[in-house]
């Protein structure tokens, strides 16, 4: 099934900023995905909501730009597979909602050392999938691999591949339209362009917020502020162990006309050699691929120089001409990224400590839009009633090592 061209982008409608001093149930900082997702599960449960975006929405010099991400229910641990079965209900409730289709349902193959590297561990990952019974297929050795995938060769024999049918590219700009649209549609004000800032803090309700247009009260706060999370914590007097990964990612040519290319990760025996990869789908004949690693990293994003690492992209053309069929000599574009991250690279999903009603998201580059819907749902549960049903106990902000001391 063809990926249909993501919707062209209009000029959004200038929106009439709030008369200053006006009050909020909640106030959301930051409009990346997660944050319009929970502006949008806030708005729908009928509490005024206002959210402030400091770019335009989307905007590639923040973390929830560009056109396609990985959608999988592949981890090990579990509870991060039970997870994204939660947030694949969820997308489809809003895909259903929005009348937009958000996820390219495809299989995904991860494939590789069967060790621990930054997205987890294969065979782990076969037992997590097992254990709940989730359908999934194994293959055990390189030629079985290539033998399944014709595109594949020079595959390693002590590669091993897992594949799981019900994973999926989303449609990022998709996805941040369609929850604009339900958030806006629900009652929800959207300003962009408004670097917000929290003057004053007390612990104590409401909190007020000022941007450009103007200053605005909320007794619930919802922080989504990704690469900006510390200097939107300064009032708060806490700061977190985070680094700016700046992510390289090209287009290659590729023989889309002779071969069936995949949606795929390929788990290398080395930490540089962690590389995935997009089907020709979002620039038709180009493979949208990139890495997991970086020497482009940053203590914060004015740091970061959003140039393309050339050594990474001259690596990731001669990978994919070993590794893959019908390779074309040449890349189209390049762009970066960022990742935000944690020291232990889990996502931080909490209260923050001291400050009733405030809820943080952060530390989930690379990770966190998958889990767009569910993440907004526990923001707002956590900020208006200080507690969700969810288990996210292990992206505690107050895990050993996320709070800088």
């Amino acid at each position: 099934m063809a990926t249909s061209p993501p919707p062209e982008r209009e000029p959004r409608k200038n929106v009439t900023p709030p008369p200053s001093g006006s009050s909020f149930d909640v106030i959301v900082i930051g409009g990346g995905t997660i944050g319009l997702s929970a502006a949008y599960y806030a708005s729908a449960r009928g509490l005024k909501t206002l959210l402030l975006e400091q770019f335009e929405l989307g905007n590639p010099w923040a973390s929830s730009g560009g056109a396609s991400r990985m959608f999988r229910i592949m981890y090990a641990p579990a509870y991060m597979a039970q997870l994204a079965e939660v947030a694949l209900a969820m997308w489809k409730e809003i895909e259903t909602a929005s009348g937009q289709q958000i996820l390219q349902m495809q299989p995904l193959i991860f494939y590789g050392v069967a060790e621990n590297v930054l997205e987890g561990n294969i065979d782990q990952m076969r037992q997590v999938l097992t254990s709940l019974g989730v359908p999934h297929s194994w293959y055990g050795n390189g030629n079985a691999l290539m033998q399944q995938y014709q595109v594949l060769q020079n595959v390693p024999a002590n590669y091993v591949g897992l594949v799981q049918a019900n994973s999926a590219v989303i449609r990022a700009e998709t996805s941040i339209s369609a929850f604009h649209s339900l958030a806006t549609g629900a009652g929800a004000t959207v300003l962009t362009n408004q670097p917000a800032k929290v003057p004053m803090i007390l612990p104590k309700v409401p909190y007020q917020v000022s941007c450009a247009a103007g200053t605005y009260s909320a007794r619930s706060l919802i922080l989504c502020p990704g690469a900006w999370t510390n200097s939107v914590l300064e009032p708060f007097r806490i700061q977190l162990d985070l680094k700016i990964w700046q992510m390289t990612v090209g287009y290659y040519q590729a023989n889309v006309g002779a071969y069936a290319y995949p949606l795929w990760y390929e788990f290398g025996e080395t930490p540089e050699t962690q590389y995935y990869g997009f089907p020709a789908e979002e620039v038709p004949g180009f493979l949208k691929v990139s890495t997991e690693f970086t020497k482009d990293i940053f203590p914060c994003p004015s740091k970061c120089t959003y140039e393309p690492d050339p050594q990474i992209l001259h690596g990731i053309g001669a990978f994919l001409k070993q590794r893959f069929k019908g390779i074309g000599p040449t890349y189209k574009d390049a762009a970066t990224c960022l990742y935000t991250m944690s020291h232990d690279f889990e996502m931080i999903l909490d209260r923050l400590p001291g400050y009733p009603n405030v809820a943080i998201f952060t530390g989930a580059s690379g990770r966190g839009f998958k889990f767009t819907p569910l993440c907004g749902r526990i923001l707002v549960d956590l900020a208006t009633a200080g507690k969700t049903y969810y288990d996210i106990s292990p992206f505690s902000i107050t895990r050993n090592g996320v709070i800088k001391t």
